[in-house]
């Protein structure tokens, strides 16, 4: 890595000799391998009974606000909207309409972010 140092050997970034480890806000500093798929890996933790054991299986319900809360998404439009997207076309509506639906949360989400924007500006 070609990094700029002084007459000394000092990072003109973060001031580390040579053979020390750069500070974390320096641009020389190793940066972690990206985990691609890190936000595919969720799990849920559920005590086993000896009944679940002796039947051969555990039930978990997967309800839209369960795998909201696992996955890490907070409650208002985002949460909102993947509820619908979760849910499909279970309720009867047809595919576009769910579309526009999810398109209409997301729409407002993004609206509630700008107005945030707006009102921190003012501040």
């Amino acid at each position: 890595m070609d990094m700029e140092r002084d007459e000394f050997g000092v990072c003109a970034s973060c001031g580390a000799m040579e053979g020390m480890k750069h500070m974390r806000n320096c641009e020389h500093y190793p940066k972690p391998a990206l985990d691609v798929g890190a936000h595919y890996r969720w799990e849920i933790r559920r005590r086993i009974t000896d009944t679940d054991i002796a039947r051969g299986w555990v039930r978990v319900k997967l309800d839209p606000y369960r795998i909201c809360r696992v996955a890490g998404v907070g409650g208002g439009p985002h949460e909102h909207a993947t509820k619908k997207l979760l849910r499909g076309e279970a309720k009867g509506h047809e595919a576009r309409e769910l579309i526009r639906e999810a398109r209409a949360c997301l729409d407002r989400w993004q609206e509630m972010l700008d107005e945030d924007e707006e009102e921190a500006a003012c501040r």
